[in-house]
C-alpha cells in the first residue's frame, strides 16, 4: 500500500520526489505560500518563508542529503513523537550510504534473482568507495536506528498511522541492505570482487550479517519477507561448521 498526495494540492516537483511522497507521507499545507508554489516561482504568487519541514523536503528532493539529515534530526529532537518525520530522516541517511530507495522501489526484479543479487545492484562496495565505506555502513545503520526508534506497534502493518507502511517497507529494505553491505566487506577488495577475503570473516561479523537478515525477515511481510527468509534458509543449508563458513559458501553460490 502506498500513500498518495491529497488531490487538493497541485504537484510542481520531480518524479523522484513524487515517489518519495507516495512512499514517505508528509504533512502538506495547501494554499498560498506553500512549498510548491514558492519553489515554482509563479508570477504574482506571494510566498512565505519555508518551514523547516519544507526545507528538509526540498533538500531531500534535490539530493542535498547532509542538509536533509541536519534539518530532520533537529525536527525529530524538537518533537520526538512526530513519527512521520522518521521515515524521511531514515531515507536521507540511506541515501548518504549510497542506497537510493527511489531506484529500488521502481526497479523490476526477475523472479529468479536472489536477495544478494538484488541488493548488490543498488549498494556501494568497498571497491567503489574505498576509505569512505565505513561511513557508508554507519549511515545505513543510522537509518535502521532511526526507524527502530518508532514504537513497534506504531510501525506495524496493522497500524492506522499513515507513516507505518513506509516505515515497515524501509526498515525491511535497510536491514537487508545492511547485511549485504557488511558481507561486501569480505567479498570486495581494492581491485574488485575477491571471494578469497571471505576467509577473514569472524564469528562476530557473521552474527551481524545474520541478525540483519533475521531482522528484515521479522519486520517484513509478503514477498520481501519470503525473499529474506529464503536467503536465511539458504545460508543455514550451506556446508560449514560455523555461521561464517556457511555465509561464505552462500555468498559464492548466490552470485
Amino acid at each position: 500500500m502506498l500513500w498518495v498526495l491529497p488531490w487538493g494540492c497541485e504537484m510542481k516537483t520531480s518524479l523522484k520526489f513524487w515517489i518519495l511522497f507516495a512512499l514517505l507521507p508528509m504533512t502538506l499545507s495547501c494554499g498560498s505560500g506553500n512549498f510548491f508554489e514558492c519553489s515554482g516561482g509563479h508570477a504574482g504568487s506571494k510566498c512565505s518563508k519555508l518551514t523547516k519541514d519544507e526545507e528538509a523536503r526540498r533538500a531531500l528532493d534535490n539530493g542535498d542529503l547532509d542538509t536533509a539529515v541536519t534539518l530532520l534530526s533537529e525536527l525529530v529532537a524538537e518533537e520526538p513523537s512526530n513519527y512521520q518525520r522518521y521515515p524521511l530522516l531514515a531515507a536521507a541517511y540511506a541515501g548518504k550510504s549510497g542506497f537510493d530507495i527511489f531506484n529500488v522501489v521502481t526497479a523490476n526484479f526477475g523472479s529468479s534473482s536472489t536477495l544478494l543479487q538484488t541488493m548488490s545492484d543498488f549498494l556501494p562496495t568497498p571497491t567503489s568507495l574505498g576509505g569512505l565505506y565505513t561511513q557508508s555502513l554507519s549511515d545505513m545503520n543510522s537509518s535502521i536506528t532511526t526507524l527502530s526508534a518508532i514504537p513497534e506497534d506504531l510501525r506495524a502493518t496493522t497500524s492506522s498511522d499513515k507513516y507505518a507502511t513506509s516505515a515497515v517497507l524501509q526498515l525491511t529494505l535497510y536491514q537487508a541492505a545492511y547485511g549485504v553491505m557488511v558481507l561486501n566487506k569480505f567479498t570486495y577488495g581494492v581491485s574488485g570482487y575477491d571471494p578469497a577475503m571471505l576467509s577473514t570473516m569472524t564469528a562476530e561479523d557473521a552474527a551481524i550479517i545474520l541478525n540483519a537478515f533475521i531482522g528484515a525477515a521479522t519486520t517484513a511481510s509478503g514477498g520481501t519477507s519470503t525473499s529474506v527468509s529464503d536467503a536465511i534458509s539458504a545460508i543455514q543449508s550451506q556446508p560449514g561448521a560455523t555461521d561464517a563458513e556457511k555465509i561464505a559458501a552462500w555468498s559464492q553460490a548466490a552470485r
